[in-house]
């Protein structure tokens, strides 16, 4: 069973934070869409969430979170040009910041591999068939998507030229590990470090490389 990073009491909470705050930025102050989501990886807040910090998936409004994200990656402030009430949850930029949330939850995966593997744009295309269905079959579309999409191990391994059974010899990991984690029956993400390590030095990257 998945273990959720914080209770679902304050799902609704966190996603309609998110929804709002995507919402401000591309809505309200024009910023596009994909750079405001990097920035908001970039600064430590993505991370507050997938940590379930209850200062920010509980205690903060979606304009907060705007504004912080701004200040934190640009230095600027939009504080007197904010609106002080919030009622966003019918666009289409508001539902990807709330599935966002939702997927991020749920799935237990970092916002970053999120968007890698289903772009902001993306998200938005699945707006008009997603929204009005129930959130769980928004979950399996976007798992079909990571399942779908080839991981980051198998792309590095092929670069370098090896087989998984060659891997699997230069790293001391058992191929059947490598063949789980390159379908993603398991997830790298969560594998012991020395198993990261190891991978990561046999196909001479970086640990960040490999995760998904």
């Amino acid at each position: 069973m998945m273990t959720h990073a914080y209770s679902q009491l304050y799902l609704d909470k966190s996603s309609r934070a998110l929804g709002n705050m995507l919402h401000d930025a591309v809505i309200e102050f024009g910023m596009d869409g994909t750079d405001f989501l990097n920035r908001f990886i970039q600064s430590d807040i993505a991370e507050q969430f997938e940590n379930g910090n209850p200062k920010y998936i509980a205690g903060k409004s979606g304009a907060e979170l705007f504004l912080e994200v701004v200040e934190k990656t640009t230095g600027d402030s939009y504080i007197e040009k904010m609106k002080p009430i919030e009622v966003y949850d019918r666009s289409d930029v508001y539902w990807v910041g709330w599935i966002l949330a939702h997927y991020q939850w749920y799935s237990g995966r970092t916002f970053k591999s999120i968007l890698d593997t289903i772009s902001y744009r993306e998200l938005l295309g699945l707006y008009g068939t997603l929204h009005e269905a129930d959130v769980q079959k928004s979950y399996e579309v976007l798992d079909a998507h990571f399942f779908n999409t080839e991981s980051k191990l198998k792309t590095i391994r092929k670069r370098c030229g090896l087989t998984q059974d060659a891997l699997a010899k230069v790293a001391d990991v058992s191929v059947n590990t490598i063949r789980a984690y390159e379908r993603k029956s398991k997830d790298l993400n969560k594998a012991q470090f020395d198993i990261i390590m190891r991978l990561a030095s046999a196909l001479k990257c970086d640990i960040s490389d490999l995760l998904d």
